[in-house]
């Protein structure tokens, strides 16, 4: 498994395709963790879940944790699950890479 980070439109998905041509790509993980939490399922087990069945999977997700800590209290649910679910993926794929301006780092 592999994982792309960054903020918003800072190249991630595009630096997936282009160092993966032909692989799965998940891409606006964010967005799944979404529709995760409004199934009520833990982001971190469907996390788990997804390495187990797709572990040759590309994931990219916006960073979400940075900047205002938002009112709404589903927000803020929402912004913790990304963050724990990426934990889970991170630390089982073989790759990292956190895109700015649309340059990788290799962070594992």
């Amino acid at each position: 498994m592999r994982l792309y980070i960054g903020g918003a439109y800072q190249g991630q998905l595009e630096l997936a395709r282009a160092e993966n041509p032909g692989a799965a790509i998940h891409a606006d993980f964010q967005e799944t963790i979404r529709g995760v939490i409004a199934r009520g399922e833990d982001p971190r087990s469907y996390a788990g879940a997804l390495c187990e069945a797709e572990p040759e999977a590309v994931i990219v997700s916006d960073e979400v944790g940075c900047g205002i800590v938002p009112l709404d209290a589903g927000d803020r649910a929402w912004r913790e699950g990304v963050g724990r679910a990426l934990c889970v993926i991170a630390q089982r794929s073989e790759r990292v890479v956190r895109a700015v301006c649309g340059i990788g780092t290799v962070i594992k």
